[in-house]
């Protein structure tokens, strides 16, 4: 039987970690001709790689207003971002320089494609439908937002985890930059993967795929190309429809050669490759609502990154790219605290939603002294095919001055994900994975 580890207790494993760094001193030059960023991953040519199956829905939208760097003082904004993002945008120094750049606000009914008009459509036919048991588990869901415009804080967070807002099948390639307080960069190159058993909206087996015998919610699968340390190394982990059920995640270790079984308890281990993110705070929060206790904080109007513009902005040798120069629109976010029951090194998180897509724009993770500590800002935009993704996103240790931001240049959801890339139950086993990446 496989043995079960925890990151910390491997040493091999953070040593391999440790060292899977690439020298940014011979980067790429600037492809942004005249801006202040770039793309400096040696690796990946975005003119050669660049693949998104659906073009993104808005690009090019009118500013009415910036802030920050070469623009107006932020000071103006202050009570439109949130502190962590404040206090970043406010030490160019630092973090480097940041422009935000407001455009007109984009409804949800004025986007196109069909997968918006899908869960919608689900949203109104099974509205009512679904129920938290006693456990807070949710019961009899269907499809779609299973309750739209709630105020209770444990439905909220139903909602974020069964918005399909990454679609029911994913496939995305993306690079992760690292870059410390002195301002040197490092990079990882991955492949995400996702499949949904619940809530399907689009092709057959709506809104539920069978068979599926174990009980899955969805599968989680993490590939990691680049660089060569880790290369090969393969993530898969399960997350069961049952709120007794712990996730079930494996992983291949190259350098062991070997598949070991990782303990989901240690929900806040951070991802592998020097990552500032950690299971359950990816993308704000990716855990199980339940191992939570969850606060409703009201509404609070921020510019968020809604309906970004696609540049992959890297701030050489500063840890605050990603999220620089895009395109921020006034919303009227959803502002929920969690609280975790299990053992974590956080005091809390704080979200804010959108509250149509429910999306999280802005993470606020305290550490056990109530000091800020994590900080995520996420760029979400919408694709002519009606699904939403980041195209890129930070995620700042504000404590230590580290980041990890990522960005996006390979991406497939739904039918294409499927049809194209093979994101199917079959093909999401340890062993076809391990055998697409050819690994060691």
């Amino acid at each position: 039987m496989a043995k079960q580890i925890h990151f910390l207790a491997l040493p091999i494993v953070v040593i391999l970690f440790s060292i899977a760094q690439i020298s940014a001193t011979n980067c790429l030059a600037e492809n942004y001709p005249g801006k202040w960023y770039g793309w400096y991953y040696p690796i990946v040519d975005l003119d050669e790689k660049t693949h998104l199956q659906s073009p993104p829905a808005f690009q090019n939208q009118k500013v009415i207003n910036a802030w920050g760097y070469k623009a107006k003082p932020v000071d103006e904004i202050k009570d439109l971002i949130p502190n962590g993002f404040y206090n970043i945008v406010q030490h160019p120094e630092i973090w480097g320089p940041m422009r935000i750049n407001e455009t007109a606000y984009i409804p949800k009914d004025q986007w196109p494609g069909e997968h918006v008009k899908r869960v919608r459509e689900a949203t109104e036919k099974y509205k009512g439908t679904a129920y938290l048991d006693e456990k807070g588990h949710i019961r009899n869901y269907k499809a779609g937002i299973p309750f739209p415009g709630s105020e209770d804080p444990l439905e909220i967070s139903w909602n974020m985890m069964k918005s399909l807002n990454w679609g029911q099948e994913l496939w995305v390639d993306f690079t992760t930059a690292i870059v410390g307080k002195k301002g040197h960069m490092r990079f990882s190159e991955t492949s995400l993967l996702n499949f949904y058993f619940t809530g399907r909206v689009m092709g057959e087996n709506r809104p539920s795929y069978m068979p599926n015998p174990h009980n899955y919610e969805f599968l989680t699968g993490y590939l990691f190309r680049a660089p060569y340390d880790i290369r090969g190394m393969v993530m898969l982990s399960y997350r069961y429809d049952d709120p007794e059920k712990d996730d079930d995640s494996w992983m291949y270790i190259p350098a062991l050669r070997r598949v070991r079984r990782m303990a989901t308890s240690q929900r806040w281990d951070r991802l592998p490759g020097g990552n500032d993110i950690s299971y359950d705070n990816a993308t704000g929060f990716y855990g199980k609502p339940t191992n939570y206790e969850w606060k409703y904080l009201g509404r609070k109007e921020l510019l968020v990154g809604h309906n970004p513009s696609y540049e992959m902005q890297m701030l050489r040798n500063k840890p605050g790219g990603g999220v620089n120069d895009k395109q921020y629109q006034r919303v009227n976010t959803v502002v929920v605290e969690y609280i975790p029951k299990m053992t974590a090194p956080i005091s809390r998180g704080i979200l804010y939603l959108d509250p149509e897509s429910y999306v999280c724009f802005y993470c606020d993770n305290y550490d056990k002294k109530g000091r800020l500590w994590i900080f995520f800002n996420h760029m979400w935009e919408p694709h002519e095919d009606g699904n939403i993704c980041p195209s890129s996103y930070l995620t700042a240790d504000v404590q230590r001055v580290h980041s990890s931001s990522n960005y996006i240049w390979g991406l497939w959801q739904d039918e294409p994900a499927m049809k194209l890339k093979g994101v199917t139950p079959t093909f999401m086993t340890m062993g076809n994975l391990r055998k697409y990446l050819g690994g060691r």
